[in-house]
């Protein structure tokens, strides 16, 4: 009997109790300070305002075909009564008020099961947490609730342009039919349409590559023995799409393989050539010069005899100075401004060997006149301080000048490899981040294995460093992708800019709303894609686990 009477009392006294003092709760919490109790207030004030908003908000629109002559279908009416505010708003605070209730009473009996913790830890952290918990929830699906009530239920998807014409001033929400009216301009822009197959062929081929690369990368893969096969295989076809399918055949002008100019390139096809490009060509280059940045061989002997050597090999190809030589020194604040200086042909000699030599020595004396890391210091920092539309009209304005005159460079091209150059700065700068976060140890281990610098840099050195900063990496690539928008600017009809002529045309126009909206989802949608791409090989590579 008295060790079924102790197992009974010890049972009783391991159960929870219920133990509920709110006054003591709201003293601790709410009372013990008046900037405390008036927040509390000012947060029951607010929450008051927007409870009362919803119970009165006006019902969603009903575009024609859910209101036909102004009187609600089935659907339209199923709409109405579950979108309605009151409705709405007496829902989220039942929500609410249960909420806060089975976290009340898991605190009075101090026993905490899996919702009611995540809900104290997550929704009810306090007297605060609670009332701004109500009050964002409210305005959230509120605001969701306006979006529906524009994008969708009062939203007209016709396309044909009379019949949206005759219907538009009833129409409370979006007007859609412009994405689908214009699709092929979205997508390829004034791209001719009877030779659209080309853009469809390489399509295909980009899914293909895409389908491999997915199966290759899959650890445990049977591809997995043909990632170089493969990798090569993706700069074979872009250059085939690129100079093949979409260009055509250089010189002919008629029949399905006719050349088609990159000016009639366009929408988002347009947009992915120059991001996609941009990507793979700066990647190589950017790896390049933060390897140049670094690099610690031993640098030229007496740099600045060779600046020397190089002035008087110049003197007696050019010719030395013989004559007076003004130069027009720009000067701020003057009218006009420059400021005009004459050198007789000694001064300019010596001026032309002060900055010559004093190149070469200060190359010399700080770089210990190791070419390569100065070149690479300068490019990456003369890139990085200048903006990407910079270079954008640096690159199409001053490339042909360095190009011989017989050298057309179309206007894509010029683009592309401003692209390039300024996204390979930034790239090298990731990929030295990543090069100084190896431990000096990985270096002599891959001596002590009998490595050459070459192969432990390719086999050790770099897979671990861009292992480490494919976040930095992938968040770049993300950007240029975004920033191709810019080349609206030196005229390019990108997707940005494809989408400023369409809300110009007559039969389409105050519809900015819509169109900038569709193009700012696909901005997303291929932003979205890369992240969660970037996620997944980071968790197969175990980013920061260890």
């Amino acid at each position: 009997m008295a060790t079924i009477t102790q197992t009974k009392e010890a049972a009783l006294a391991q159960s929870p109790r219920f133990d509920l003092d709110v006054g003591g709760w709201l003293r601790n919490n709410v009372f013990d300070s008046i900037w405390k109790t008036i927040f509390a207030v000012i947060l029951i004030g607010v929450d008051s305002l927007i409870v009362r908003a919803g119970f009165t908000a006006e019902p969603v629109g009903l575009s024609f075909n859910l209101a036909p002559n102004g009187t609600p279908s089935l659907i339209g009416s199923l709409i109405l009564m579950l979108t309605n505010g009151a409705f709405l708003t007496t829902v989220i605070l039942i929500l609410w008020l249960g909420g806060a209730l089975a976290v009340v009473y898991s605190a009075a009996r101090h026993h905490w099961p899996g919702p009611t913790q995540w809900l104290k830890d997550s929704l009810f952290t306090g007297p605060f947490g609670t009332l701004t918990t109500l009050g964002l929830a409210l305005l959230l699906v509120f605001a969701i609730r306006s979006l529906l009530s524009w994008a969708v239920f009062g939203a007209e998807f016709r396309s044909n342009a009379e019949s949206v014409t005759l219907i538009r001033d009833v129409t409370p929400g979006a007007i859609w039919g412009i994405i689908a009216a214009n699709a092929r301009l979205f997508a390829i822009g004034r791209y001719p349409i009877d030779v659209i197959w080309r853009a469809w062929l390489s399509l295909g081929l980009i899914m293909v590559m895409a389908a491999l690369s997915l199966g290759a990368w899959n650890f445990g893969s049977p591809l997995k023995q043909f990632r170089k096969v493969i990798v090569w295989g993706w700069l074979a076809s872009l250059l085939i799409i690129i100079f093949g399918f979409l260009s055509g055949v250089p010189g002919v002008t008629e029949g399905p393989l006719r050349q088609v100019s990159t000016t009639l390139w366009g929408g988002l096809m347009l947009t992915l050539v120059i991001a996609t490009v941009g990507i793979l060509f700066s990647f190589p280059i950017g790896v390049v010069m933060a390897l140049g940045r670094r690099s610690e061989v031993r640098g030229v002997p007496l740099l600045w005899v060779w600046g020397a050597v190089g002035l008087v090999i110049y003197w007696l190809l050019a010719g030395f100075p013989a004559d007076e030589t003004t130069l027009n020194v720009p000067v701020l604040f003057r009218d006009p401004p420059i400021w005009p200086v004459t050198l007789s042909w000694l001064s300019m000699a010596m001026l032309q060997a002060l900055v010559v030599l004093g190149v070469f020595w200060a190359i010399g004396y700080y770089f210990q006149g190791n070419m390569i890391k100065t070149f690479s210091i300068v490019y990456i920092e003369l890139i990085r301080g200048v903006p990407l539309i910079t270079v954008l009209f640096m690159a199409n304005v001053m490339l042909p000048i360095f190009l011989p005159k017989e050298l057309e460079v179309n206007n894509l091209l010029r683009v592309i490899i401003g692209v390039i150059l300024f996204t390979a700065a930034y790239m090298a700068e990731n990929v030295r981040g990543g090069l100084q976060a190896i431990p000096k140890g990985q270096y002599e281990a891959a001596e002590a294995v009998g490595l050459s610098t070459a192969k432990s840099m390719r086999l050790i050195i770099l897979p671990q460093a861009l292992r480490l900063v494919i976040p930095a990496i992938v968040g770049m690539c993300i950007s240029l992708f975004k920033d191709t928008s810019l080349v609206a600017l030196v005229g390019l009809f990108d997707l940005l800019n494809i989408a400023r002529t369409i809300v110009a045309q007559p039969d389409w126009l105050g519809l900015q709303r819509e169109t900038f909206a569709f193009v700012a989802l696909v901005y997303w949608v291929f932003a979205f894609s890369m992240s969660r791409a970037s996620q997944r090989l980071e968790q197969k590579l175990g980013v920061g686990k260890y």
